[in-house]
């Protein structure tokens, strides 16, 4: 049984803003999401993940969720483990603890399908035109999550290799090498001082579908225009 999703809707210009909630394993989960104000048939439904030390208010996910908005798509996103407006805000306890990875992983996972549950009820979208787009932390959660639910059609996963919460991913361990079906764009920084190359490397070899990877000029926390357009212009051309 589904749990009860709680919305605050408002209307901005052509766009409608939706402000929702959910209970998940004593939990409530924050989401937001951005979609036009007038819809004529189910719509790509889109999720941005913010970076660490972010929240779905961010301008990765709010600002650039009403741009892509006006593309014709519902864009969406949560606050993540311990970000945001979650009760147990610490956000760098995330990284103080190696052994809690897994659990938080998959504590996003199903928040991730419980509101892709929720809102293709409520909403006009289109679960089987789906994309996610994840700057750091958000693809390193994304990835499990966006494998676990075997729905997505696209992926853009920014900033982010093998290790950390990530973990590894080949072989039947990894979560990689279950998106067969998902298409992936892997976006990288030439001189990221967080995330190496061979990481980053290493995940995009573990991919088995159909994939691609950019290399754009700056560090990790360099997340600017060049990171949005390499994934949203992408997204666009797999969304049709």
């Amino acid at each position: 049984m589904l749990p009860t999703l709680t919305v605050r809707q408002s209307l901005i210009g052509d766009l409608r803003e939706v402000l929702f909630t959910f209970e998940l394993d004593g939990e409530l989960v924050p989401g937001l999401m951005y979609l036009p104000a007038e819809t004529e048939a189910p719509i790509p439904l889109v999720f941005i993940q913010h970076p660490g030390m972010g929240s779905k208010e961010d301008y990765f996910v709010a600002e650039v969720g009403k741009l892509w908005a006006l593309r014709g798509w519902a864009c969406a996103g949560l606050d993540a483990p311990r970000h945001g407006e979650r009760r147990n805000y610490d956000p760098m306890s995330l990284f103080r603890d190696k052994s809690q990875y897994p659990a938080i992983t998959a504590a996003f996972a199903r928040e991730l399908h419980t509101a892709i549950d929720l809102l293709a009820v409520d909403f006009p979208v289109d679960v089987t035109r789906m994309g996610f787009a994840g700057y750091s932390l958000g693809s390193m959660l994304g990835i499990r999550a966006v494998a676990q639910d075997g729905r997505f059609k696209a992926a853009a996963f920014c900033l982010v290799g093998e290790g950390g919460l990530v973990g590894e991913v080949g072989g039947d361990a990894g979560f990689a090498g279950r998106m067969k079906d998902v298409a992936v764009r892997v976006v990288g920084k030439a001189s990221d001082e967080l995330i190496p190359r061979a990481a980053t490397e290493a995940l995009y070899a573990a991919l088995p579908g159909r994939k691609e990877i950019v290399w754009l000029p700056g560090g990790h926390y360099e997340i600017g225009p060049d990171v949005i357009k390499a994934a949203g212009d992408w997204l666009a051309q797999e969304l049709r």
